[in-house]
This record gives structure tokens, sequence and C-alpha cells, in this order.
């Protein structure tokens, strides 16, 4: 909760070797006494304030500094060239900014750089081909700039899951799964008499287009608007009646879930805000965008259309907008509130045995028929989601990883996993201990779900402690004994439905 500018008198702690001044509410520039102290190793760390003005030109005096990250703040004006003086240099972020202009060549000098993200700014120009030769281990996020031409093919670029350029719309080429439009070709500049000959083709064929079509024909911009609407922050505003609790349909770690209805066509939707003040929230929105653009299987969630720019006091704000799902998750028919008791019918053997299909049909979708195989990451009963026909469709791709190396039978990532991937009692027991994501991942959180469905426990009930488990539990009643761990409610719903189904067989001998 720190407010003011940042003192210039901090410029006298010669011996100081670390600054951390993030997530609070300092205004003003960033004073270049302090950011060129040759002292700083630890890092110079503001991120998440409300700086402005461009980078002083003492930026690159410590050699040693090893992080900067100034992300997330009002800052403008290019990108300085003396930020190549950072050898030591390791983690790069400066999102969220309005720096413009080209990434210096200067930047290739930055030898043990690992992390570097420049996305939400208004960088332009083409991607320099030297970051490719970068030794970046971890994100290389050039995402909603204004870059333009050829995205490199080498090093770093081989590998779509190190680095993301979505959102900027004038590029073209690059490696195959990226799905970007070829780069036009030069071609020879053609002879006069060329260029009267095609002129005068070109006229006629407009004379007699113009003659047949006395309607013009919809374009393929128009055709993609319509597929991917653009909707303004009013309009979502106003189609939750103002981010209001009454519609407030479900809240993660990232965001929090709306119902709203499009006034445009009436359409009821899903509109998940991200919480920007929570870290990760920015990389959960890119993953899913990432994972979402190009995905359409019947038994995946919907996305209609994503958001991201300000909301009406100028701060930052994103949000995707989904297919509404009206039956709510899984989560809320195994488990129905209190006040969702007496109204909610529960899930009979055969209806959970149908759920349980459409999730595993949408994990082979993911494994095995997309260009890359894709890890979810975080399967769980709150992330599938039942239409009106109590069909599932997966959702929240937040976590979600595109896999590329296959050692064996399995898929794993390239890049370890850092820190754990999901929610524990779901999550592969080798995330925990630092295993590289892999879709053996998600099928260990696919078994975990079918013993939860048809036991109707979760895995991180009470009743689970020290080395005994869900997954223990369910192996001990096997083979004899299943009875025994079947969900309750399961019972209650055959017992009935046979006792239906006799009655109205004596009925019919009557």
């Amino acid at each position: 909760m720190l407010e003011g500018s940042i003192p210039v008198s901090l410029g006298n702690c010669s011996n100081l070797e670390g600054l951390h001044l993030a997530r609070n509410r300092l205004t003003g520039g960033i004073p270049g006494e302090v950011i060129g102290l040759s002292s700083l190793f630890l890092g110079f760390i503001v991120r998440e304030n409300y700086l402005i003005g461009p980078l002083p030109s003492e930026v690159g005096k410590s050699d040693k500094l090893t992080v900067l990250d100034i992300s997330e703040n009002k800052l403008s004006g290019e990108i300085p060239i003396t930020l190549g003086n950072y050898l030591m240099l390791d983690s790069l972020h400066m999102e969220g900014n309005f720096f413009e202009g080209n990434i210096p060549s200067e930047l290739k000098n930055l030898k043990a750089i690992e992390y570097m993200d420049f996305s939400r700014n208004n960088l332009s120009g083409k991607i320099p081909l030297f970051l490719g030769q970068l030794n970046l281990h971890g994100d290389l996020n050039l995402s909603f700039n204004k870059f333009e031409g050829e995205v490199p093919n080498e090093g770093v670029f081989k590998n779509i899951s190190l680095f993301s350029v979505i959102g900027n719309i004038n590029l073209c080429g690059g490696a195959k799964q990226l799905q970007l439009p070829a780069c036009p070709t030069e071609r020879k500049k053609p002879s006069t008499h060329a260029v009267r000959l095609v002129a005068t083709r070109v006229c006629v064929c407009a004379v007699i287009y113009r003659f047949r079509n006395s309607k013009q024909q919809p374009s393929l911009s128009s055709t993609e608007k319509n597929q991917y609407p653009q909707l303004s922050y009013a309009e979502l505003h106003q189609s939750t009646n103002g981010f209001s609790s009454d519609n407030l349909i479900g809240k993660g770690r990232y965001g929090s879930v709306y119902k709203g209805i499009l006034n445009s066509d009436e359409q009821t939707v899903a509109l998940k805000v991200l919480n920007l003040q929570e870290s990760g929230a920015n990389k959960s929105f890119l993953a899913e965008c990432e994972a979402l653009r190009n995905l359409c299987h019947r038994n995946l969630v919907k996305v209609i259309t994503s958001y991201s720019s300000i909301d009406f006091k100028g701060s930052d704000f994103k949000a995707l907008v989904f297919e509404f799902m009206q039956n709510g998750s899984l989560e809320g028919w195994l488990y129905p509130s209190s006040l969702e008791q007496n109204d909610t019918e529960n899930l009979n053997l055969t209806q959970r045995l149908n759920i349980a299909i459409d999730v595993a049909l949408a994990l082979e979708y993911l494994h095995h028929h997309y260009d890359i195989p894709i890890a979810h990451c975080d399967l769980k009963p709150s992330n599938v989601l039942l239409d009106n026909n109590l069909a599932a469709h997966v959702g929240d791709f937040g976590l979600a990883k595109f896999v590329l190396a296959t050692i064996g039978d399995s898929n794993y990532a390239q890049s370890s996993s850092i820190g754990i991937r999901g929610i524990v009692g779901y999550i592969a027991p080798e995330y925990g201990m630092g295993g590289d994501i892999s879709t053996q991942g998600d099928l260990y959180s696919y078994g975990i779900l079918l013993l939860e469905m048809f036991r109707g426990k979760r895995p991180t009930n009470n009743m689970f402690t020290n080395n005994f488990n869900l997954h223990s539990h369910a192996k001990m009643a096997l083979p004899h004994r299943v009875v025994e761990i079947v969900d309750p409610q399961i019972i209650m719903e055959e017992r009935d439905a046979s006792s239906r189904i006799s009655q109205n067989t004596e009925g019919n001998v009557t």
C-alpha cells in the first residue's frame, strides 16, 4: 500500500543489492540514480505499480543485475540500448506497459537470459533473429504487440511451447503449428508491357464483375468478425449487470465466472474475468488463448471470443467469453449445496458413465488428434461442465501446455515443470516432485475423476490421510466388495429404477 514516488535518495545506498517494491501504489518515474546503482545484483523489481515515463539512461550500469521486473506499469518510450549491458541478467519482465519501437539489437549481449517477456506493449518492426539464439529456457513472450513480417524458425522459435506471438496480426510464416499465413514471396519487377496488359485485363474484369454482381459478397474479414465477435468492455459490463454478485456462477484462483446475456443477439454466455492482481493470471490468460484458439471438439467448452483492453477506470481488463452450460459443473451435481439439495436430481449410473466417456473423448482429442499434443494439467469436476443434455464439456485451459518431445510411448514437455500444477488430490505425483509435464499426468487426473464420480468422495476428503487415499480405498474393495464403495446415491437411483420397471411390468400383466 505504499504511495508516492520512489525516493531518489535510495541512490545513496551504495551497498544496496536488491530492491523489491512490487504491488504497491507508487507513481512518478524510475529514478536513474536508483536503477543505476552498480551494487544491484539480486534484482530490481517494481512490477504492478503506476510508474510512468521512459526507462532512464542509467539502465545497464550494473552488469551484475540478475532480475529486472518493471511489468504492469504505465512506462513508455523506446527500449534503451543500454539494457544490453546487463550481462548477468537471467529474467527480464517488461510486459503490460506502453513501450514502443523496435527491440534493440544490443539485447543480443544478454547471454545469461532465460526468461524474457515483452507482451502487451506497442513494440513494432520485425522480430529480431538474434532472439532465437539466446539461452532462453522459459518463456519468450512477444504477444499482443505490433510486430510484423516473418516469425524466425531458429533456436527457441523451433519450440512453440517456449514462445508466444499471439495478438500480432501482421506476422507470417514461422513454425507450422503457429498456423500463420505464408509470407509473400518477392517477385521480379514486371516489364512495362506486362503491367499495361495486366491493367487492361483487370479493368475488363472489373467492368464484367460490376454488371454481373449487384450485391457485394461478404468478405473473409467480416466472416471472421462474425465468428469471433469483437465486444466492448461496456457490452461485457452490461451483459453481467455490472459484474453483479447475483450473476456470479464460479470463482477460481485466477478469476471469476459470471453469467451474462449479450444484447447483440440475446445469447447467454459465461464470462471469465481474470483477476490481474493475482500472480500468474496473465500467463493463465495467454495459455488459455493459445490453447483454445484452434481447438474444436464437441466435448470441449466452446470459446466465443476474448477481450484484452482496459475498463472504465483505465485499468487492464482481460476476459474470456464461453458458451453457457445450463447444467453447471460436474462438481455441483456430485456435491450440491444445502440450498440446491432438494432441487437437484442425482446422476444415475448411466449418466455418470456417459460423462466419463465424454471426458475421455475430450482428452483423446487433446492428446492424439491435435497438431501438437496438449496436456490439460487441471482436470477435476469443477472443470467438467454439463449442457442441457448432460453431455460433458471440458473447460478451463489456464494451465494447459503444449507437449512436443516424445519418449517411448509417452509425450513429455521439453521444459521441466515449475511448481505444482493443478489441485492437490488430482495432480500426478511426479508433478509434485518437479517432474515433466506429460499427457500421462492427465490420465492420472482422469483416473481420480472416475473414482470420485462413482465413489462420491473427493480425493481431499478427511477420511484420506497419510498414505491412505482415494485410489487405495477403491483398490481395497476390489474385486468382491465393490458395492461397499459405490456412491449410495447410485444404488438408490438403481433401486428406484428397478422398482419402477417392476411396477410397470406388473401393471401390464394385470
